[in-house]
């Protein structure tokens, strides 16, 4: 048994790049959402928030 002593760099595949590209989307995604926690609600939330369909906000017809 003899073990491969040469130490040539490996080319980089399909499913190298693929990694690679989604370890730098999360990463740009983590840097956002963390942002975002750090202004507190955003405009959207907050509207999100008020008028989300709740039992309270529903209109129910129904005949007399």
């Amino acid at each position: 048994m003899t073990k491969k002593s040469d130490k040539t760099p490996r080319q980089k595949t399909q499913f190298d790049k693929f990694i690679e590209d989604q370890l730098r989307r999360e990463d740009v995604n983590k840097k956002r959402q963390k942002n975002i926690t750090d202004h507190g609600e955003t405009p959207q939330q907050k509207y999100n928030k008020l008028y989300r369909e709740k039992p309270q906000n529903r209109t129910v017809w129904s005949p007399k």
